[in-house]
């Protein structure tokens, strides 16, 4: 399948018109006439998995995050993101990144997140905006706000996600006898909508990335942190994505990388 066929398909389900105005949800890096016959879906592109890729025979790499969102000045092979670009081209790999496209979608990530505790119902945290053309004119924006069907004390939510996510830490903030009847779910750097979820009536926000001074203010307005990380809340990318670029993908491969890592050694 030529590249530019395979990325019509998926951009029926993930516009990109959907991403925050500073973000880079698109065709990073490629030739649309490339024949596409193996995608590596990954959290990030680095070396690490385009060595990776290169060793597979990927012809394309879907990565949440956008490894070209900054002013690139050099690529050449003795600097880092140009060095990256340098070995990209020169292997004819093509990069496609759906990052805040795809965490304000329906069955985007934030969604997928609560699909692995099997929560069902639930509605925008922070509304974007909408489009007539797309998912018959529904809002779409950033988290997921849900109420529990059943309250969880917090060292339950806090077992049960370390498991979904295969996470053994986390960080919180609120009281140890914490019990949820409403939850939001921000996935990667969300803490700054901590005091839009307590305005919904939630009882604890899960996020990353949360700040020191952040996490003062929530103490006082009363209202629950749960941090696992901006990796910790994203590796889940490639999973959640690979059904539907499987199904759309015909004959072409789709494979995960195996090379992802968080950057943070906990000591």
């Amino acid at each position: 399948m030529k590249l530019r066929e395979l990325l019509d398909r998926i951009r029926v389900k993930y516009p990109e018109e959907l991403q925050y105005s500073w973000d880079n949800s698109s065709l990073n890096l490629g030739d649309l006439d490339q024949d596409i016959k193996k995608i590596m879906l990954t959290l990030e592109i680095t070396n690490r998995t385009i060595d990776e890729a290169v060793e597979k025979g990927v012809d394309l790499v879907i990565s949440h995050h956008p490894f070209l969102i900054s002013k690139l000045n050099q690529i050449t092979s003795d600097t880092i993101k140009g060095g990256l670009v340098y070995k990209m081209i020169r292997n004819n790999i093509s990069a496609y990144c759906m990052h805040t496209s795809y965490d304000m979608a329906e069955d985007g990530l934030n969604d997928y997140f609560f699909n692995l505790l099997g929560i069902k119902d639930r509605e925008v945290l922070d509304v974007e905006s909408s489009l007539d053309y797309y998912n018959e004119g529904k809002v779409y924006g950033l988290g997921r706000v849900a109420e529990l069907e059943k309250p969880l004390v917090i060292g339950e939510l806090i077992s049960k996600l370390k498991d979904k996510l295969n996470i053994d830490h986390a960080r919180y903030v609120g009281p140890k006898d914490l019990v949820i009847n409403k939850i939001a779910v921000v996935t990667g750097n969300g803490s700054e909508f901590f005091q839009l979820a307590k305005s919904k009536g939630c009882d604890i926000l899960v996020t990353g990335d949360i700040k020191y001074h952040q996490a003062m203010d929530a103490l006082d307005l009363g209202m629950a942190l749960l941090d696992f990380g901006h990796f910790g809340t994203e590796h889940i990318f490639s999973k959640s994505v690979y059904d539907y670029i499987n199904s759309i993908s015909g004959d072409i491969e789709v494979i995960i990388s195996e090379k992802n890592i968080d950057p943070f050694t906990f000591v």
